[in-house]
């Protein structure tokens, strides 16, 4: 788990804030307003939590351009005729990044032909994360964003990938509760 500094003041501020909230430690204070901050800006948290249940075949719906992918989470997803396990929006972008090194890409010129912010170097600030199997730190992006990219890798290279999906039961979801799925890359 990483380590945070903050000075005094701000940790002060945290104490007010955890009685305000009602949390038990910093941690459960700074995950609060995290997921507040988050859902405010319509940001959707890729975290573990159960997905909703997936709705029947019949009520899936299939979208030919992109919907609101803000509070979603992928059930399946197939590349290439290979499942990823539990994806979610960032192992689902990984796994497309990952099929372009497989097809000869690597270092800058991996880096090159990805439309998100990437590094041929170690390097875990600003969001980035470091993947030792791809010799690149990629910066996380929205579900949104991740769908955006691994889109384009799909239709670029002609890598087939269907995502079946939930929108959680939030207000602010497109489509609270209902099922889709986006397919690419055919």
């Amino acid at each position: 788990m990483p380590v945070v500094r903050i000075n005094d003041a701000t940790f002060a501020s945290l104490s007010t804030l955890k009685t305000w909230f009602g949390t038990k430690t910093p941690s459960d204070t700074i995950d609060q307003i995290v997921r507040e901050a988050m859902e405010q800006l319509g940001i959707a948290q890729d975290d573990d939590e159960e997905a909703p249940p997936l709705a029947a075949a019949e009520d899936v719906m299939e979208f030919k351009t992109t919907p609101g992918l803000s509070f979603t989470k992928p059930v399946t997803a197939i590349i290439d005729g290979q499942t990823i396990q539990n994806p979610r929006w960032s192992a689902i972008l990984i796994a497309m990044v990952t099929h372009l090194k497989n097809k000869g890409f690597s270092g800058e010129k991996l880096s090159r032909e990805l439309q998100i912010p990437s590094k041929v170097t170690s390097y875990e600030d600003e969001g980035f994360k470091y993947y030792p199997d791809l010799g690149l730190s990629i910066q996380g992006q929205s579900a949104a964003d991740a769908w955006k990219e691994a889109d384009r890798i799909a239709k670029n290279w002609r890598i087939p990938i269907d995502v079946t999906f939930v929108w959680r039961e939030n207000p602010k979801a497109q489509h609270p509760g209902r099922s889709g799925i986006l397919r690419s890359g055919r």
